[in-house]
């Protein structure tokens, strides 16, 4: 696997074992509280990366077939696609999440996420995006094109997708670690 394929590989196998790490050392209480009234649980966090999944993975996957343009890297992305990448980097600024995306909001301090069916719907779609990354290779990732699912103008290239997907699940693993760590307030503000 090319270099640049294989950073995006690692970015969901980092955030799988992370996940896992996190999962297997805490109850469903702690997985289903949240650190305050706006922000997420960590089995929001891992039903919003599971909601995201099933959406892209299969206009990539469709995307990365057979007849893609063959291409080799490294692959760089113009202006639109790498804001897009920073967006959901973690780290990055806190961004709207649009509604197909959203995990369901119940009021109060605490979700109702089954932990061990969202895990293991992680680690399924883990495996898809670990196996798209190896199908990728040798495609011209910057010039199959991919419109997001959610935002029907972005239409941005099929690598840095992948490359930002990545990223997201890290990002957003690392809220659910934070979520886990932080004691319930009645206030505070977002953090997705």
């Amino acid at each position: 696997m090319s270099p640049q394929l294989q950073s995006y590989a690692d970015a969901f196998s980092e955030s799988r074992r992370r996940l896992h790490a996190l999962a297997g050392g805490v109850g469903d209480d702690a997985f289903n509280r949240k650190p305050s009234a706006k922000a997420w649980s960590a089995g929001e966090c891992v039903v919003h990366l599971n909601r995201t999944a099933a959406a892209y993975l299969p206009a990539l996957e469709a995307a990365l077939g057979a007849g893609a343009p063959r291409g080799e890297g490294p692959f760089r992305w113009g202006w639109v696609a790498r804001r897009f990448v920073e967006a959901v980097r973690p780290g990055s600024r806190s961004v709207p999440t649009f509604g197909g995306m959203r995990p369901p909001r119940p009021a109060g301090l605490r979700s109702d996420v089954d932990r061990a069916r969202a895990v293991a719907q992680f680690d399924a779609d883990a495996a898809r995006w670990l196996a798209l990354c190896e199908r990728a290779e040798g495609v011209d990732l910057g010039r199959v094109r991919v419109r997001s699912p959610f935002v029907p103008l972005l239409k941005l290239p099929a690598g840095a997708f992948l490359e930002a997907m990545g990223l997201h699940a890290l990002r957003h693993v690392g809220q659910a670690e934070r979520a886990v760590e932080r004691p319930p307030s009645a206030g505070g503000g977002a953090d997705s």
